[in-house]
Order: structure tokens, then sequence, then C-alpha cells
């Protein structure tokens, strides 16, 4: 039988049996170190330590299970296992900031409010035409009424050939475009303030100022009707008689208009009217009619009251007529410009016959 050959073993170099043993001793001792530094860690002195690292690794790298119990301002960190809460209301954030407060005059309402005009340059001042030059002589300003109705005869007296001042109803149909050719054209402007005549069957127009509205209802209409238009120097009244009588519903009226720099023209509808006084009084800048032109509508009757006029003007030194737009008062009123001046009168805007008046003794009360 033959025999199997005998496997070879691979030759290996033979070690020092010192240098084995001093391996050994070197493992055995990095073992126990291994195993007590293990052991400080986990025992129990590693409280202090532990909770620094844990605190550190947790803001570091938040849960994205565990909400956070607080952060830092202005920052919001992600909670994906907790309920959604409300969001906290503006005001609980921060302390409340007042708002200022504007003043508000009257019962009008807030965007119709009017700052006060510079005392320097009022718009009574500020709309006025140039005055010509008089010199020492007798003055007569002519106001036409009720101005922006009938547009034909109220564009005719814009072709006037002198200063003419002119009230337009604040309600004519386009007035302010009315105005704007009327102030171009080199005329002075007042706004024809609707008043309660004596008779109730006489309609004064829409928003008209009646004694029987309450306050807030007036200071509000009065608001609308002086925002129609721009330009103007001051107001009139149309009709009035009874309103202009009432000193109780007239005052915060004119306390209105001095507030916003504007003048006053009494038409004088009324024999006891107190509107002109009054402003006198709470030291505004105000006039009151001489003359009616035509309470008659004829040409011989208008005529004589330019006629009447005159003589004031020689008398006083100045006068103011009222008129309207009407065929017969705008044809005297054609040949008399000519005439009048030739004889010695210079006829004038309205602002130019305004005195200086004194302040009042009294501030007046806002319109309530």
């Amino acid at each position: 039988m033959a025999r199997k050959p005998a496997s070879k073993k691979p030759k290996t170099k033979k070690r020092s049996g010192g240098g084995g043993f001093g391996l050994s001793l070197a493992l055995a001792a990095a073992a126990l170190l291994i195993g007590g530094g293990l052991g400080l860690y986990y025992g129990d002195a590693l409280t202090g330590r532990q909770a620094v690292v844990t605190e550190s690794l947790a803001i570091a790298a938040p849960s994205p299970t565990a909400p956070s119990t607080s952060a830092s301002a202005g920052i919001t960190l992600p909670q994906t296992a907790a309920p959604l809460q409300p969001a906290p209301a503006p005001e609980a954030l921060q302390p409340a900031v007042p708002q200022p407060t504007e003043p508000q005059i009257a019962s009008l309402p807030p965007q119709e409010i009017i700052p006060e005009p510079s005392a320097s340059n009022p718009p009574w001042r500020r709309n006025a035409v140039p005055v010509p030059d008089s010199a020492g002589s007798p003055r007569i300003a002519i106001v036409i009424d009720d101005m922006g109705i009938d547009r034909k005869r109220s564009q005719r007296a814009l072709a006037l050939k002198v200063p003419v001042t002119f009230a337009y109803l604040p309600y004519a149909p386009g007035v302010a475009d009315q105005v704007r050719k009327a102030h171009a054209a080199g005329h002075e402007i007042l706004v024809h303030l609707p008043m309660e005549p004596s008779s109730d069957s006489i309609d004064p127009g829409p928003n008209a100022m009646l004694s029987g509205l309450a306050p807030e209802v007036l200071a509000e209409r009065l608001a609308w009707n002086l925002s129609q238009f721009d330009g103007f120097v001051g107001v009139n009244n149309h009709m009035g008689s009874r309103f202009t009588s009432n000193a109780a519903v007239m005052q915060p009226v004119l306390e209105e208009l001095r507030r916003r720099g504007l003048l006053f023209l009494d038409s004088r509808t009324a024999p006891n009217t107190v509107g002109y006084r009054m402003a006198r009084d709470l030291g505004m800048p105000a006039l009151q009619r001489d003359v009616f032109l035509d309470n008659t509508d004829s040409h011989d009757e208008v005529a004589k009251r330019l006629a009447e006029t005159e003589q004031h003007a020689s008398k006083y030194g100045q006068a103011i007529a009222i008129g309207h737009p009407r065929d017969a008062t705008l044809d005297m009123l054609e040949l008399w410009i000519e005439d009048v001046q030739a004889r010695g009168f210079v006829l004038v805007p309205l602002t130019a016959l305004l005195k200086p008046v004194a302040p009042p003794a009294t501030a007046g009360l806002p319109i309530r």
C-alpha cells in the first residue's frame, strides 16, 4: 500500500519567550485602565458631568418629538408632537402704544375737518382779487347772487368788464367748473349758503341751514356746502330771513367760518338779522349789503337802485349792491359800468371794502 505523503507544515519563526510575556502584561494593563475609566464614568459620580453633556446636546440638537419649554426671543422651535396652541394677540406681546388723536371741532366728520389757515394768509385774503387804485374815490362793490343755476345768464355775467363778486349756490350743477372760470376771469367768489327763510312755503334748496335741526346736522350741512368748490373768500346767505335772525344758530355757523379764515357778507334779508353784528363781535371780517338792485325785475327799478348805490357811496365812501343774473339787471349793469367810472366811482371786489376789526373780547365756542 502506498503511503500518503506527509503534509508539510509551514515553517514559523520562533519568538523569544521574553517578548511574548511583555506583550501580555501591556495588554492586561490597558484592559484594567479602560475598565476603570468606564466604571468611573458610569458610576455614582457621573451625574454632574453627564448633565452638562446632556444639556449641551439638547441645545445643539433639540429632539424633534419633544416640545421645548422655553425659547430665545425671536426663535420658534419646531413642535410636531405637541398640540397646536393659538398665537398670542399682538397686544400681549408688547405694550400698547397710544395713538395720537386729532382735535375735532364741532360735530363735523373727521374727513371734513379743515386745518386752521395761517393767520397771515387766510382764504379771504389768499383768494382775493387785487384791488384797483381808488385814490380816495368812492368805491362800489357789486355782488351777483344765485349764480350757477341759470347757466346761460351766469355765463353772461362773467363778461362784465370790472371786478364783480359772484355768489355761487353750492348745489348748482357743475358748480366747481363754473367757479374756476369765474375766478380765471378776474372775479371774486362767495359761497351762497342756503338758509331758512321766514316762509315755510319757500324752499331754500338742498342742505339748507334750518333752525330746527340738531347742531351736529347743521355742522354736517355747513361742511358739505363749503366743500363743493374752492377759491372763495367767504360766505353770504341765500334767503335766510329766519335763520339769520336767530343768534343761537348763527353763532356756531359764524364760529366755523371764522375758524376757516372766511369773511361773512350779511345779505340783510331780514331787518332783525344778527349776522353782521355777531361776526364783528367775533373778530372776523364781515360786511353787510347796502342796496338790493332787483327786488323788482325791471330796467327802471334797477336803474333807480343803481342811482341809490351811487348816493350811498358818495355819502359813506363805499357801497355794496346785490343783484341777480337776470336780463334786466345785466342789461343795466353793462350800460352803467362805463358811466359810473366816468363820474369818479371805482368798482372794486368785495374784499377791498373790508376794514380792520378788533379781536373778540372772548373767544367763541366751537360748534357743538
